[in-house]
């Protein structure tokens, strides 16, 4: 059955189209191909998990995220799925009205947490099996060294790449920081706006007004 698996796999496979592996500085730059691997991962998973779960792509995700970390705000799922708050809080009063989610007021400030119900938990079962089985299929060819070794290199760059962020991020500051004072130290002259002429009253709107 696992040959089978295999063959019916490699059937399966779409080819790489020309441009997915892009030019020669894509194929230079790891960042590049780490970017390629997650895209078409991404892709896999949209079709995966949804097909099991019955939602949709982004309900799926935000279900996997509720039951992962539970007590999360609107705010807090809307910077981990990297989409607008708006959509969030539609998307959940929707799980929470299919009775998969719950929302509770926070204690002591404004805003709600969002976490499973035993009914989303249910659901959320299957995707964690599912996300195991894929995740040993990605996997699949490297040693247990191999693996070691590629997770202290996952943590180095993510290390990295945070001081890269935070670095990026100070600098945008200080450019919004130093046109802000620009903009406040410009002159604030000008030529005064002229006001416009009142508009005659016709003689037949005098006589209705009258």
């Amino acid at each position: 059955m696992a040959v089978a698996r295999a063959e019916q796999r490699e059937i399966s496979r779409p080819a790489l189209h020309r441009g997915d592996e892009g030019g020669p500085l894509s194929r230079e730059l790891l960042t590049v191909q780490l970017v390629r691997l997650v895209d078409f991962q991404s892709r896999a998973a949209s079709l995966a998990f949804p097909r099991v779960s019955g939602l949709s792509d982004f309900e799926w995700r935000v279900v996997a995220w509720s039951c992962e970390t539970p007590g999360l705000s609107i705010n807090d799922l809307s910077a981990l799925l990297h989409r607008g708050a708006a959509q969030v809080s539609r998307t959940v009063k929707k799980l929470v009205a299919a009775g998969l989610l719950d929302r509770v007021s926070r204690r002591g400030g404004p805003g709600v947490l969002i976490s499973p119900t035993p009914l989303g938990r249910t659901v959320y079962g299957p995707l964690a099996a599912l996300a195991r089985e894929r995740n040993a299929e990605i996997i699949a060819g490297l040693a247990p060294r191999e693996l070691r070794l590629l997770e202290r290199c996952i943590a180095t760059m993510l290390s990295n790449v945070l001081a890269q962020l935070g670095r990026e991020q100070q600098l945008a500051q200080s450019t919004r920081s130093a046109a802000h004072q620009a903009s406040d130290s410009a002159p604030r002259g000008g030529a005064p706006t002229k006001r416009r002429a009142a508009r005659p009253t016709s003689r037949k709107a005098r006589r209705v007004r009258d």
